[in-house]
C-alpha cells in the first residue's frame, strides 16, 4: 500500500521489519522503487532478493526491466534480460521483450534492438514494434522506422496512432511529401478524418 502511494521510506520500514519475505513482498518493493524513480535501488533490491535465495518470477523481471528502461540503465537491463534467457525454466515473454526494446531504443541502440526482435521465439507484438517505432522517431532512423511501421500496419490496420508516428518521423527528417501521402492513405482506408488531417499540422 505504501509503495503504491509513493511512500517508499514507510514501505521499506515495513519490508525490513518482516520476519519472512516472499516473492510478492520483494516484487512489490522492486516495482514501487521502479515506478517512483528509484531504478538503481530497484536493481539493487532485485540482486538482494536473488542472493537471499528467492527466485524471481515473470512479474519481478517485468518490474525491474521496466525500471531499467525508464532510467536508462542499459547494462543492468541487458544483464537481467540475459539472465532470463539463460534460465532454462523461464524465458522472456512479450512484456520483457517490450521493456528491453524500449530500453535499447531510448539509448539509441536501434540496430541492437531490432536484432533482438528478429530472435524472438514468437511473432513480435504491436507493443514491441511500437517501442521500436517510437525510438526511431526520437533518433530519426527512417529505414528502421518504416520497417516497424509496416509491421504495425499489418497488426493494427485501424490504429491511427501508428500512421501519425510514422508521419512524425517523416516530418522530423523533412520528408513532407511522405507525411502528406500518409494522410491520403488514411483517408483511402477510412480512418478518422480529424486524425488524417492532423498530419498536415506537423
Amino acid at each position: 500500500m505504501y509503495s503504491k502511494c509513493g511512500k517508499m521510506e514507510e514501505a521499506r520500514m515495513v519490508f525490513d521489519e518482516m520476519l519472512e519475505r516472499d516473492i510478492v513482498s520483494w516484487t512489490t518493493m522492486i516495482n514501487g522503487y521502479g515506478m517512483h524513480g528509484h531504478a538503481e535501488t530497484a536493481v539493487s533490491l532485485f540482486r538482494q532478493m536473488v542472493d537471499s535465495g528467492i527466485k524471481p518470477n515473470e512479474v519481478t523481471f517485468t518490474s525491474v526491466l521496466h525500471a531499467c528502461s525508464h532510467a536508462g540503465l542499459v547494462d543492468d537491463g541487458l544483464y537481467l534480460f540475459n539472465l532470463m534467457q539463460e534460465d532454462t525454466r523461464r524465458s522472456p515473454n512479450v512484456d520483457h521483450y517490450t521493456c528491453i526494446i524500449d530500453l535499447l531504443g531510448r539509448a539509441g541502440r536501434l540496430e541492437e534492438a531490432y536484432d533482438i526482435i528478429t530472435t524472438m521465439p514468437s511473432a513480435p507484438s504491436h507493443a514491441v514494434w511500437g517501442a521500436l517505432l517510437g525510438a526511431c522517431v526520437i533518433h530519426q532512423k527512417v529505414e528502421l522506422g518504416e520497417l516497424a511501421a509496416q509491421s504495425l500496419f499489418q497488426l493494427e490496420p485501424e490504429n491511427t496512432g501508428n500512421y501519425i508516428l510514422l508521419a512524425k518521423l517523416y516530418a522530423a527528417v523533412g520528408r513532407w511529401k511522405d507525411a502528406e501521402a500518409l494522410r491520403d492513405v488514411m483517408n483511402d482506408i477510412g480512418l478518422r478524418k480529424e486524425a488524417a488531417y492532423s498530419l498536415t499540422d506537423m
